[in-house]
């Protein structure tokens, strides 16, 4: 998990990203704006808490009588009217745009028991979430850069993806020219990228407030689930009001793209769990070294590897009981520890460490610990989705 924020951090920043973080929990006053109460406060935690139905919807009477009574809060359940207050802080020119917000707050969406399937779906999670401000003029570019993040993230974690297009719905809000422009900016993307036809199109299938892309991932079983998304969205800026000088000196709204690559932290966990079949990359590995002591009087060398790995910021495990060794390897191996280090009077007296690679049944014998930790710190730097036997 915190491999994961931190990479997706790192390649925030380098793409010019401005992290924010907002209140958990807002006045209704808020979702109101938005126009997100309407479509989700049934699947919103409330407070105070109010009276339901039999189905688990609120009863819209008793909200009404709450409010005049006291003021209504609910926890976020997406970020967007968030970052739109945040741009609305203070003037924006045509020269500050684009303006990249990330944000990464918990958010949560009341779900029934029924619906809520282990990582795929939860209540509570996080989103590599961005909403980026910009001129009508500068969409084609910054999805064309959006899609060089995502190429280079999805790259590094050894996955695939395919795109599809969601065009204009019947119900759509704005003006239709400006929507026919931006879905021809985003068709010329994908068709540069793809070909043209190399890419799904769902005709009415976008959002009333604009056109997006989905990014469709596959696990190893070959199923796919949509993750990513840049959505188009000219209604939010509408909403509340957000303005921005061009340089004729005219008042003009920006368009906001929301976009994430990962979409739910959990839910992409769960699916890098089906992909990945356990066996993570080494620095995606929950725990990246499992220590094994032959026996208990090789427990004090075992801590002081533990130190240096814990130095090295590397994801350690150790057994330091009486069980014997093969009952160690085995537990480690069965825990898919990419590697597990084997210590005994040799080990100790030389500083070194024996190394079993997993998937391999080779042992790597009496590597210098320092040795050691920098492969180990090299691993996770360069982000290599492959072990290596060479110390």
């Amino acid at each position: 998990y915190n491999a994961l924020m931190d990479f997706s951090r790192e390649q925030q920043e380098i793409f010019g990203y401005s992290e924010i973080s907002a209140p958990l929990i807002n006045n209704r006053k808020l979702w109101l704006v938005s126009g997100h109460w309407a479509h989700y406060k049934n699947n919103m935690f409330i407070v105070p808490d109010l009276e339901t139905d039999e189905e688990g919807n609120f009863i819209e009477a008793k909200i009404e009588a709450s409010e005049e009574n006291a003021d209504i809060y609910a926890a976020k359940p997406m970020n967007c009217p968030n970052a739109m207050m945040t741009y609305k802080r203070k003037p924006r020119s045509y020269k500050d745009l684009p303006i990249r917000y990330s944000e990464y707050d918990v958010l949560h969406r009341k779900e029934k028991s029924g619906q809520m399937s282990g990582l795929l779906r939860v209540q509570a999670f996080r989103q590599d979430d961005d909403h980026t401000f910009v001129m009508e003029s500068q969409i084609e570019e910054e999805i064309a850069r959006i899609f060089e993040l995502a190429d280079r993230i999805y790259s590094t974690l050894g996955v695939t993806y395919r795109a599809e297009l969601s065009t204009r719905p019947d119900d759509f809000m704005g003006d239709i020219k400006v929507w026919d422009r931006a879905e021809a900016a985003l068709k010329r993307i994908l068709d540069h990228k793809y070909g043209e036809g190399g890419y799904e199109i769902n005709e009415g299938d976008g959002a009333f407030y604009g056109p997006k892309i989905d990014l469709q991932m596959k696990d190893a079983l070959g199923r796919e689930w949509q993750v990513g998304t840049f959505q188009l969205d000219f209604q939010l800026p509408h909403n509340f009001e957000l303005k921005y000088t061009a340089a004729d000196g005219s008042q003009q709204e920006p368009v906001v793209i929301h976009r994430a690559i990962y979409g739910s932290f959990e839910r992409f966990i769960g699916v890098l769990i089906e992909n990945f079949k356990g066996v993570f990359p080494f620095w995606m590995s929950p725990y990246q070294v499992g220590i094994v002591p032959i026996r208990t009087e090789h427990n004090d060398y075992a801590r002081k590897v533990a130190e240096k790995l814990a130095a090295s910021h590397v994801r350690f495990e150790a057994d330091y009981s009486d069980n014997n060794m093969k009952e160690k390897i085995k537990k480690f191996k069965n825990f898919k520890d990419p590697y597990i280090v084997v210590l005994g009077d040799r080990e100790a007296a030389e500083n070194t460490v024996s190394i079993n690679v997993r998937g391999s049944n080779k042992q790597i014998q009496n590597v210098p610990l320092d040795r050691f930790a920098e492969v180990c710190r090299a691993l996770n730097a360069e982000r290599s989705l492959e072990l290596t036997e060479e110390f």
